[in-house]
């Protein structure tokens, strides 16, 4: 959702708050009425609290496991453990490494084996907030019913939501709300003028009517209501825009085509044929509208599990109806936007995509990292610092670790 990604850490925090694990009955009575008289997403500890039990704080709908869960084997790739980290904090272990950028959990796999995992300061089987990297989820449900051709990209919007015809995102093709190119919201990154602060602007409006943000004055009575009365900023499919609105239109879309809700087909076309170990959730408005932007909880080892159906070798197992490899390759091959953090793309949702690598991270520093070709997933889940700063690995740190799992190849 709120979105500041850079895979470099420079100016991040390095304080390293408490990693803690467990909490008593009024050590979570405290903490709630912390977050009550302030914000759920208010960083440090408040926030390393509500990104772990977000089902907590807003009504939720079930993402249905597996009757066939994956089984992942676990086999220790020692390599990692042996990394080095150059950073202001000096020459650091791995595993200190992460710690100091407090990072809640971290999983590595190779080609369907857990290499690397530790959990700091969340249960393996807690349910974390993926926050942005739901977006990709989001993205996946649209391209397997592009593959299945119950969407034709290239059509306009109000083809498929009668509710947007006669509105300023009437002739928008689903090709650029997928790639970020609506040209409706062009300052949801634009922290100056206050997507997540100021009751006026279009990001605001969106996220307080589904109950994420306080409400004011200016919150629309529906989130429907308040996508369907926006207007351009600019011309569509010209400039990309990373914009949570973008990504609402696309769960609605879902689920205008299929007829279910959003919740169902996560479970039904992801969830259960990727053979997901535990149920997730998503969190809903108080209407019962989900998040498809930032709105999904899972188990670390099932957000690895999703990664992977980016692999090689899953697309070819499923026979590119999830996502086929022209797909993957307009993510690789996208323009990258300019950008003063790092050259965004955003094809797909999506934000990065070069060297082999894709990521997509999400707000306080969730991360996904996928490398299709040699079968690497590494996720992460973070919390946000009360600054809104957002710890992630560095460039150097990936490398390290893509280095050690495919030692003598040539990156």
């Amino acid at each position: 959702m709120r979105f500041r990604l850079t895979i470099t850490i420079a100016a991040l925090s390095f304080w390293c708050h408490a990693q803690k694990l467990h909490y008593t009955a009024n050590e979570s009575e405290t903490i709630h009425d912390s977050i009550n008289h302030r914000r759920w997403d208010v960083g440090g500890r408040l926030s390393q609290y509500s990104f772990r039990y977000m089902s907590e704080f807003f009504p939720v709908a079930i993402i249905t496991k597996s009757e066939k869960p994956y089984l992942f084997q676990y086999v220790p790739q020692k390599a990692i453990d042996k990394i080095t980290i150059r950073s202001k904090m000096g020459t650091q272990s791995f595993e200190d490494y992460l710690k100091s950028l407090h990072v809640v959990s971290f999983i590595v796999v190779h080609k369907g084996v857990i290499v690397y995992e530790k959990y700091f300061s969340m249960l393996p089987d807690d349910q974390h907030t993926l926050q942005s990297v739901t977006k990709v989820i989001t993205s996946l449900l649209i391209t397997s019913l592009i593959n299945e051709q119950k969407i034709n990209i290239d059509q306009s919007i109000e083809n498929y939501i009668p509710e947007l015809r006669g509105t300023d995102w009437q002739g928008i093709s689903v090709r650029n709300i997928l790639h970020m190119r609506s040209g409706m919201d062009n300052k949801s990154i634009d922290f100056e003028t206050g997507p997540f602060t100021n009751p006026k602007h279009k990001n605001y409006q969106l996220e307080s009517a589904l109950g994420i943000l306080p409400k004011s004055a200016d919150t629309p009575t529906s989130a429907y209501q308040c996508i369907s009365s926006m207007k351009k900023d600019t011309i569509p499919g010209v400039q990309a825009a990373y914009s949570n609105i973008n990504t609402f239109v696309l769960g609605w879309l879902a689920e205008k085509v299929t007829g279910k809700k959003y919740s169902d087909l996560v479970s039904d076309k992801i969830w259960k044929p990727m053979g997901a170990s535990a149920n997730a959730y998503t969190c809903l408005s108080p209407q019962g509208i989900a998040w498809p932007h930032g709105g999904i909880s899972a188990t670390l080892r099932d957000l690895a599990r999703f990664g992977m159906l980016f692999t090689k070798s899953e697309i070819q197992k499923r026979k590119e109806m999830m996502i086929s490899f022209q797909q993957l390759k307009e993510i690789f091959e996208a323009p990258p936007v300019p950008n003063l953090f790092a050259p965004f793309k955003w094809a797909y949702q999506w934000d990065l995509a070069s060297d082999g690598v894709m990521v997509k991270g999400g707000f306080g520093g969730q991360a996904l990292y996928v490398h299709p070709e040699e079968e690497i997933v590494i996720a992460c889940y973070n919390y946000v610092d009360q600054d809104w700063g957002m710890n992630m690995i560095s460039d150097t740190a990936l490398a390290e670790i893509i280095k050690a799992i495919t030692p003598g190849k040539k990156k």
